[in-house]
């Protein structure tokens, strides 16, 4: 991995999101909810992941659909964190942190779009 993705502020931000949310939902997980909250760490992942992937597609349209792809599993991700929120799975500070950081996450993705989008010749 290059030093340069590790300098990516919204790669760190979804890292550390992931890594939030690994702690939520080992802290909570029961046998019950084991399906959700696997499915929130693993779409949490992905969106890191995604991000990673993106920063080191060379062709910009690559990327773009890649940032694009992590937007839409952080849509995923905070729309699977309101269901365990209405189920009262999650701890609400928890959740609470959780998506206020989720919020960071996808406002950078969207900043990053943006100044793509302004750049691309095409």
């Amino acid at each position: 991995m290059s030093s340069g993705l590790r300098d990516l502020k919204v790669w760190q931000e979804a890292v550390a999101l992931a890594g939030d949310v690994a702690r939520a939902v080992h802290a909570c997980s029961r046998r019950e909810t084991r399906q959700l909250t696997d499915r929130i760490l693993h779409v949490a992942l992905d969106v890191a992941a995604r991000i990673a992937e993106g920063y080191e597609r060379p062709a910009q349209p690559e990327r773009m659909q890649l940032y694009r792809q992590a937007r839409a599993s952080l849509a995923v991700l905070e729309t699977l964190l309101a269901a365990a929120r209405h189920a009262g799975l999650l701890p609400s500070p928890a959740l609470a942190q959780l998506t206020t950081r989720a919020t960071v996450v996808g406002r950078l993705l969207g900043s990053y779009l943006t100044l793509a989008e302004r750049s691309d010749p095409g």
